[in-house]
């Protein structure tokens, strides 16, 4: 197995262990969304480019930046919803959330699509920003007779559909489903690559199948048929390896929130928007004569340590890794 030094230290790096794959890419221009927050976890606004220190393999890049408030490209937001049977108490929450799409988080001048995936992916809805049209896709999700997730085969056609927008446009892919992929034909480290070039990031809204089970009213739940509570039971004990949405929202500078109820679900909605809406564009051209391989980023805000800077962990640049 052959290794760069520089791919062995970071987090994103190691979701590659174990795979047989080569990756090449040319990164001429580095875009990353960042989110900074205080030690309250408030959004800091009006950060200018001379306040951030971004290092690229340990290396100062002069940085330029857009602020949240001027970044005036509208979101094109992708919502993917794991259908699956071990999704049955999960979707009765998630089907009264879907008015809260349009306004909390694809924002004023954005537009959103959704996705279903079990054992099949589904554009149910395409990219739109009536708000009607939106919640009545969300109303009207239904369970599959089936207990695979196909999530990342689901997030390859979230970057189809997202391929096809304005190029400027910010874009953003919304997982709600369980963190693990059950059944894609496509591999993780191929999506990877993909999401690289895409320049998107990813979140999960996560739930336990277990969980959400016990936070639903007896008169609106419905036993599965095929014993998917019994399976989600035994699926938590062997979960060990880190999920396919852990490494996508790492790889991505994203973020996890976990739900059990919908006020929750509500909640985490809300802190998801605001954060799309608060993230800063920073961008850099790479030194050209740069090593081939992984690159690690570091991004922080100067003389303010106490701020935490939510970004992508690094990016490829004319690499040919082999493994």
């Amino acid at each position: 197995m052959r290794l760069f030094p520089a791919l062995l230290a970071t987090p994103f790096a190691l979701l590659c262990f174990g795979q047989q794959t080569t990756i090449r890419t040319t990164v001429p221009l580095v875009v990353l969304p960042a989110s900074v927050t205080d030690t309250n976890g408030h959004f800091v606004y009006g950060l200018r480019a001379s306040d951030f220190l971004v290092l690229d393999n340990g290396e100062p890049r002069p940085v330029r930046v857009d602020d949240p408030d001027a970044a005036v490209a509208p979101l094109a937001l992708v919502v993917l919803i794991q259908t699956s049977d071990l999704s049955r108490s999960a979707l009765l929450k998630i089907k009264k959330v879907g008015s809260m799409i349009p306004e909390a988080v694809a924002g004023a001048n954005g537009e959103a699509a959704i996705v279903t995936f079990s054992d099949e992916v589904k554009i149910v809805q395409d990219f739109t920003n009536n708000a009607d049209s939106i919640s009545d896709t969300f109303h009207d999700l239904k369970v599959a007779d089936s207990g695979k997730g196909r999530m990342i085969d689901a997030a390859g056609k979230a970057l189809d559909m997202l391929a096809e927008r304005p190029k400027a446009a910010r874009s953003a892919i919304v997982i709600i489903g369980e963190s693990k992929d059950r059944g894609s034909s496509g591999k993780l480290n191929d999506l990877l690559s993909r999401i690289q070039e895409s320049r998107a990031t990813v979140y999960l809204l996560s739930y336990s199948a277990y969980l959400t089970a016990f936070t639903t009213r007896g008169s609106e739940y419905e036993p599965p048929d095929s014993g998917g509570l019994l399976s989600a039971i035994t699926e938590t004990a062997r979960l060990g390896k880190k999920s396919a949405a852990e490494i996508l929202t790492t790889a991505t500078g994203g973020r996890i929130l976990k739900f059990e109820t919908k006020s929750k679900l509500e909640n985490d909605l809300i802190r998801l928007g605001s954060e799309i809406h608060s993230r800063y564009i920073l961008s850099f051209t790479p030194s050209e004569d740069q090593g081939a391989g992984f690159h690690t980023i570091q991004v922080k805000v100067r003389n303010r340590p106490q701020l935490e800077v939510r970004t992508r962990p690094g990016y490829w640049s004319s690499t040919a890794v082999t493994q």
